[in-house]
This record gives structure tokens, sequence and C-alpha cells, in this order.
């Protein structure tokens, strides 16, 4: 006896309404009891039974057959479970009581990163002249100071990192404008006669 199955809707979706709720018995009472109807062998009736009793028979060979499988796999698993030992741990050894009075070196400690200070403006000029960049310290100073000293979302760590940074975006600016020519602000390397035209 089953205690549950698969109810396929084409058991009796071609049968006339009235012999629907019976062969849904039929099929019920079969499938889940082992009962066959009591319907006369050769009418119409018992060969649309045959059908849907052989689809059952089906479906319940393909069940017990998969269930087997399960359960041949599931024992082989099982058996491998507990052949395998635990490592056993060693127990440490206990240090002579001369060893465990020496106190321990610590290891040395990393030197912490300074925080950031924020530079004046003098020092920035400073900077600029000792490298020896066309970068103006105040606009600078504003700009990050407007900012809150961040660059982006994250905090400034070196200042002077950035300063090296506007240094080449002004080389490469100027790169670019010298080759843009007239249409970018060189006018001065323009004839007098030809900007009169204009």
């Amino acid at each position: 006896m089953r205690e549950s199955f698969v109810f396929h809707s084409e058991y009796i979706a071609d049968l006339p309404r009235e012999h629907k709720a019976v062969f849904a018995i039929y099929t019920i009472n079969y499938a889940l009891c082992g009962e066959k109807p009591s319907i006369e062998e050769g009418t119409l009736e018992y060969s649309l039974w045959v059908k849907i009793a052989r689809r059952i028979d089906q479906e319940a060979e393909k069940y017990e057959a998969i269930k087997a499988k399960r359960a041949a796999a599931g024992k082989k698993h099982k058996g491998n479970q507990h052949t395998q030992e635990e490592p056993k741990q060693e127990e440490p050894e206990e240090k002579p009581q001369a060893e465990k009075d020496e106190p321990t070196e610590k290891p040395a400690e990393k030197p912490k990163a300074k925080n950031f200070e924020k530079p004046t403006v003098e020092e920035i000029q400073a900077y600029c002249t000792e490298r020896k960049n066309s970068v103006d310290a105040r606009a600078f100073f504003d700009f990050y100071e407007s900012k809150g000293w961040k660059i982006g979302t994250a905090k400034m760590k070196d200042w002077r990192a950035s300063v090296r940074n506007w240094e080449r975006r002004q080389k490469s600016e100027g790169v670019k404008q010298k080759a843009a020519g007239a249409l970018w602000g060189n006018e001065s390397d323009i004839p007098e006669e030809i900007i009169n035209m204009i």
C-alpha cells in the first residue's frame, strides 16, 4: 500500500462527465491500495481502464527503481562515513619551570603612520619652488581646503603627492594647448594680419 501517487489529469481528461468521478475513484483505489475495479472485460470502460492501470503501474515501477537506487547510495555513503579516524591531538609537552619564568620578547611594533597635517600656503609654495613647477600654491590650498582635504571620498594622506599630480596635469595640458593652436588660446603665435582678417 502506497501513501501517495501522481494523479495525471490525462487519466480522465477525455472521459464523458458522468464517468470522470467514477474513474477518478478507480484510479485512486488502484494506485494506493492495489484494488482493481470490477469492470466487465471487452467493454469500452474496460479498455479505457487498462490504459490508466498500465500508466499507474509504469509510474510505480519507476518510483520503486529510484527508491532502490537512492537507498543503495545512502548505504554506500553511510558505510564510508565512519571509517575515517579522527587525528589524535598530541598533548603539548610541559616546559621546564625555568623556561616559563623567562619573559618573552615582544616583536618590535611597526611605526604608526603619521596623521595627515594640513600644510600652510607657505609650505606648499616652498615645495613647489623646490620642484621648480608652476603650481599656484594659493589655488592648491584653496581647492583642497574647500574639499576638506579629501581626494574623492578618501582623506588625503600626502599633500606632496597631490602637488606632483597637479604638476603632471599642468604639463600635459600645456602640451595639449600648444598642439591645439590658435583655437585654444595661443593667439600670440598667429600673425597679426591673419587675426585682423577674422
